[in-house]
């Protein structure tokens, strides 16, 4: 073989273990991640099942969520986003006589619920129907199912006066008598022939 083989194949062999061992270095780093990123997600593991175990002995302790109704949730931005909705309603749809709302409306917490579950379906069929193009059903339906009957609804929660132009306080209901409720052993259904 000729010398000049010889260097060309020393040559070689210098770069493939050049190659191997920068291929060896960085398996290492690699197997370095790789055991950090588990070690890491051995300790995630362990702070939820350690949370679980904590969730599980608590279970019974808290109670569960109560609902509440949008009056009381709502914050003033809601509160003036609905008002503003309210007043592009009743202009929009020309609301006139006994369906038109009076100023005092937010002070109504049943005309209020009803006006927000309103809105907030309108606001669902309108968005249905920009995603369709106007080629779907959502806003007929919208407008058929719920625009006259919520409306009607809601005119119903305040009382009669407001519509006047003077606002009148809703009167107290008088609470349920409680000593009317059955007995945990005097079932309702028990009445006889």
């Amino acid at each position: 073989m000729s010398r000049l083989t010889l260097e060309g194949l020393e040559d070689q062999l210098d770069e493939l273990v050049m190659l191997v061992s920068a291929v060896a270095d960085d398996g290492m780093e690699r197997t370095g991640r790789l055991e950090k990123a588990v070690g890491a997600l051995r300790e995630q593991l362990q702070e939820v099942v350690d949370l679980a175990a904590g969730e599980e002995e608590g279970a019974g302790e808290e109670e569960p969520p109560q609902p509440a109704g949008w009056v009381e949730r709502a914050t003033p931005e809601q509160w003036a986003d609905l008002a503003d909705w309210v007043d592009w309603y009743q202009g929009h749809y020309e609301v006139s006589g006994e369906h038109r709302l009076p100023p005092c409306w937010p002070r109504h917490k049943g005309a209020a619920e009803e006006l927000h579950g309103l809105h907030a379906a309108w606001k669902a069929a309108m968005l249905t129907d920009m995603k369709t193009d106007g080629t779907g059903d959502a806003a007929v339906y919208w407008h058929d199912r719920y625009r006259e009957d919520t409306l009607r609804r809601a005119c119903s929660s305040i009382t009669r006066a407001c519509f006047n132009g003077t606002h009148a306080a809703p009167k107290p209901v008088p609470a349920t008598d409680r000593s009317t409720l059955p007995a945990p052993s005097d079932p309702l259904d028990e009445q006889g022939p």
